[in-house]
């Protein structure tokens, strides 16, 4: 299997939070690929473990705007075009990583996804996903 299908199987597996199907959707391999290009911290076209997991903490970040540990609707911005805005994101997070189901996201559900979207496309277990290597469709 070459490198390029190897990662695009990988991408389908990381879409975990989206309706399974037997083929990833562009849209759906769009977003990791946006996920990861938003994680390379130096723009180098080479996301590494650490610049992944450091994107991921700031993500969490943005959603506890409190900084109690939990997200949830309470750290929702007060305008209403930001808050529609943040309930949206939430929504979406909460629909991929809220494994109880108690419509609130914790730091220790954050920190244990379903699936590691690094670790599925970093194939080769170096460290690294190389941007140029990801699928274009």
């Amino acid at each position: 299997m070459h490198k390029p299908i190897r990662i695009l199987a990988a991408a389908a597996l990381a879409c975990a939070a989206f309706p399974v199907a037997a083929q990833p959707s562009a849209e759906q391999l769009e977003k990791v690929r946006n996920i990861l290009t938003e994680a390379d911290a130096n723009g180098d076209g080479r996301v590494t473990r650490r610049e992944y997991d450091a994107h991921r903490d700031d993500i969490f970040a943005k959603l506890d705007r409190n900084g109690n540990g939990v997200a949830s609707e309470e750290d929702a911005p007060k305008i209403r075009i930001a808050r529609k805005k943040f309930t949206e994101k939430l929504e979406q997070v909460l629909a991929m990583a809220d494994k109880n189901g108690d419509g609130l996201l914790s730091r220790a559900e954050w920190d244990k996804p379903e699936r590691d979207i690094f670790a599925l496309i970093d194939q080769d277990e170096d460290g690294v996903i190389i941007l140029a290597d990801l699928p274009v469709l």
